[in-house]
């Protein structure tokens, strides 16, 4: 066989694998800028048909159909975005102590500092909460500040939160890191 007919077979074999391989599904949200690979594993819950698309929710290690989830008792993953436009939201600071409040009393926080999205500042709390469930939630904010609102901060909040168990606790924050590794986020 010739050196050229087996670079040939080479390169139409390897063609075909690359061509057989499932390219990752891809989440877009035009209006808030966000744009990430979907993870392996992750379901996907539709948005209802009369609400906007704020974010993605996924369900972590189910085969359940996803209408029929209850995302308090299912590992999730919850990525929200939206308008900047309150005095409790308006610093980084406030905007993740705002939302571990909104999780309750029954809490203990912990201060993480390895979650980051590249190029953005991030704040991001470990919540323990007393039923068991555990919390990982990752803020930020960007896009041009609303100059009716304040001049001095970007308009629009970026919300990332894995709910999850101490169980699966390392194979969903694998998934969780995967999307703040990837993800791009272009407001407008």
């Amino acid at each position: 066989m010739s050196i050229r007919l087996i670079m040939t077979f080479f390169i139409i074999a390897a063609s075909q694998v690359i061509a057989a391989s499932p390219s990752p599904q891809v989440y877009r949200n035009e209006e808030f800028g966000i744009e990430f690979p979907i993870p392996n594993g992750a379901q996907r819950c539709p948005v209802p048909k009369d609400e906007r698309d704020h974010g993605p929710v996924f369900i972590l290690g189910s085969t359940s159909p996803v209408g029929s989830v209850d995302l308090k008792h299912s590992r999730s993953i919850v990525i929200f975005a939206g308008a900047n436009a309150e005095d409790t939201t308006k610093k980084l600071h406030d905007y993740l102590a705002h939302e571990v409040e909104l999780l309750g009393k029954d809490t203990r926080r912990k201060k993480l500092r390895n979650l980051q999205i590249a190029g953005f500042a991030c704040e991001s709390a470990r919540v323990d909460r007393s039923d068991g469930w555990i919390d990982i939630i990752v803020v930020t904010q960007a896009g041009k500040p609303d100059l009716a609102f304040d001049p001095s901060v970007p308009s629009i909040n970026y919300f990332f939160g894995l709910h999850t168990t101490a169980g699966d606790l390392e194979v969903d924050l694998k998934s969780f890191r995967a999307i703040l590794e990837k993800i791009r986020l272009s407001p407008p």
